[in-house]
């Protein structure tokens, strides 16, 4: 197929979208031609084949709906009239069957629904890449891309990651030996603590200047690298051969890159017996690549400043546990309003509006709870709105409290992220302890659902997605919050953020664990914290999953249910309900979204905060379409 248009102009890749889901079929135009390439659309099997036929095509993105037959009466006509086109099957989610039967058929690849633009964009320009290095004899055998995907998806932990990135570059190009490289641009070194080969552990941790040897030389040029013969190229770098003692014979290096098109990182394929790379193994390697950026970028974080490795730790912690049998009640039951006082007297916290707390003036009451208060305050000194977290007269007493409350307070002034509340101040006033956050003008996403009711989707899913992204932030701290719920997401004028950090965990925490305390919100603890044990990261995407559910919907997962003990069982034993039983006119993705998140197998859930806000963000893009 001819790369120029008729006045000998580079033509732009052609694509066509055949999908007869319209929204999809938008979405997809919409990012796709943002890529320079031609787009054109068609929803059903007759006008795909007529696009086809009308001119040359470059990538077809197929939906296995348009055919009962999972694609197999279209698909075989396309392969068989078109070998060289790329195809990329759209299908929806855990239809694993479906997706190898395709793969196996001739397709390419695969998305599946809700469509990630990012993961779209990312495939697609994968594939075409992969696409240009085809020729007779280059095509690779059968790739089972979703158990490779799920390889990727379940490894926990930076570290697991980034092994996993390279057992499948090594296997998938029959190499013997790989190696995965993060871009560190302040310091500009290449840094992993990876380079492993088929029976070896990994190796401790390595930094290198980011033009350094072949790796570098992949950076530099921002090019795929095939040197059949690394002691022949100046740009080899042998010391690292004399330090692993390893012998190097060919390299294949691949430049990683984010969806956005920036430079993340190289990943290096070696071989000591096996000679060359062969051509197919360029066609393979690009196809993979976007599947190793993205995994890449989960394990790594952004430069904090501080030359740190900054790699994603394994989140795994058990409830630190402080004897509530829960922390708050179920929402609609009576709660706790007032402080008590030393002799057991009840005090009114609007009688302490006009006090002074520190530099702080009380102005009104902005919450009560049965652990404290918040205040809204000014200022004074910096002239600004403030709400203080005060708990009780004494409160500063106990050391076990105090030490929970000046963890919150460290906690969220180390985040420092835009999606969580800032922390100014923290101290003690009268023997109470107390905290100074910034204060958000539209108050919680709960006083928004009792005031209004369920949210517009598009509005739930902003106000998700920005929470998803506070909980990120804290996951990649090792932190676990515990405690996700409509009443701790904070609307801002622009953004919302997540608060109440005041059960937050570190992972590697010991010394107070006490599995078999429950802590959190009943409504939206997941199944392994209704029964007290160990939990990890993926508790907070369950509960951040049922707080969805009620922003959608309304109303909570097991709303209606009678009694703690019955709502903790539900979690336990019983699927959430489709949300559309409460609001029928909801996207299927809005459910899809919600399963996933509140599996009751922390395994079967989303695997981290970034994984599901790709879904989030996919289903917003969604959501504006339709508005």
């Amino acid at each position: 197929m001819s790369n120029m248009a008729v006045d000998g102009r580079p033509r732009p890749p052609r694509v066509v979208i055949a999908d007869a889901d319209d929204t999809s079929r938008q979405l997809l135009r919409v990012h796709l031609g943002m890529m320079n390439l031609s787009v054109s659309s068609c929803a059903d099997d007759k006008s795909t084949l007529a696009a086809l036929d009308r001119s040359p095509c470059d990538l077809l993105l197929l939906s296995d709906a348009l055919n009962d037959d999972d694609g197999g009466s279209l698909l075989p006509k396309i392969r068989s009239a078109y070998p060289d086109m790329g195809v990329i099957m759209l299908s929806d989610r855990e239809q694993h069957e479906r997706i190898i039967r395709a793969l196996e058929r001739g397709a390419n690849d695969y998305l599946t629904r809700p469509l990630s633009p990012s993961v779209a964009v990312a495939r697609v320009q994968g594939l075409l890449d992969a696409q240009a290095q085809r020729g007779k004899g280059n095509r690779p055998s059968f790739l089972d891309l979703p158990k490779i995907d799920t390889q990727l998806r379940s490894a926990r932990g930076g570290r697991a990651k980034l092994e996993a990135i390279c057992d499948i570059l090594r296997d998938g190009l029959h190499a013997q030996r790989a190696s995965v490289f993060r871009l560190d641009r302040a310091a500009g070194e290449l840094v992993t603590v990876v380079a492993h080969g088929e029976d070896e552990g990994g190796e401790p941790l390595i930094r290198m200047p980011a033009d350094l040897g072949l790796a570098g030389a992949a950076i530099l040029e921002n090019s795929m690298l095939n040197i059949p013969d690394a002691y022949a190229d100046e740009r080899f770098n042998p010391a690292f051969d004399e330090q692993t003692g390893f012998t190097t014979n060919s390299v294949l290096c691949v430049p990683l890159t984010d969806p956005h098109g920036e430079l993340i990182g190289v990943a290096q394929v070696l071989n000591h017996t096996h000679g060359a790379f062969p051509a197919v193994c360029e066609v393979v390697a690009r196809q993979l690549a976007p599947r190793c950026a993205a995994a890449l970028s989960e394990a790594f974080y952004a430069d904090t400043g501080d030359r740190g490795l900054n790699l994603a730790a394994t989140i795994a912690g058990a409830p630190a546990g402080l004897g509530f049998e829960t922390t708050a009640p179920l929402l609609g039951s009576a709660a706790s309003t007032n402080l008590l006082s030393e002799t057991g007297t009840p005090i009114d916290p609007s009688e302490m509006v006009g006090d002074q707390i520190g530099r702080y003036v009380v102005v009104s009451v902005l919450g009560r709870g049965s652990q404290g208060v918040v205040l809204e305050g000014r200022d004074e000194f910096l002239e600004r709105e403030v709400a203080i977290k005060l708990l009780g007269p004494h409160s500063a007493r106990f050391e076990l409290l105090r030490d929970q409350f000046m963890r919150e307070a460290r906690s969220m002034a180390r985040l420092g992220h835009p999606n969580t509340v800032a922390v100014h101040d923290a101290g003690e006033h009268d023997g109470a302890l107390f905290l100074v956050m910034e204060k958000c003008a539209a108050g919680t996403a709960l006083v928004r659902l009792k005031t209004g009711g369920a949210l517009p989707v598009v509005d739930a899913v902003r106000i998700t997605g920005d929470a998803c992204r506070g909980l990120d932030a804290a996951h990649r701290r090792g932190m676990i919050h515990r405690d996700i719920k409509p009443d701790n997401i904070l609307l801002g004028e622009h953004e919302a953020k997540l608060s109440d950090f005041g059960l937050v965990l570190a992972a590697n925490a010991v010394g107070d664990e006490r599995v078999g305390r429950i802590v959190g919100t009943p409504h939206y603890m997941s199944p392994e914290q209704c029964r007290g044990e160990a939990i990890d990261h993926r508790s907070d995407l369950y509960a951040l999953g049922a707080t969805f559910f009620h922003l959608v919907t309304g109303e909570a997962p097991f709303h209606g249910v009678k009694g703690i003990k019955e709502v903790m069982r539900r979690h336990r034993e019983v699927e959430v309900r489709d949300p559309r039983s409460v609001k029928p006119d909801l996207p299927q993705e809005v459910g899809l979204l919600i399963s996933t998140a509140m599996a009751k197998n922390p395994d079967d859930r989303y695997q981290s905060a970034v994984e599901m806000l790709d879904d989030l963000d996919s289903l917003h893009a969604l959501a504006r379409l339709a508005s």
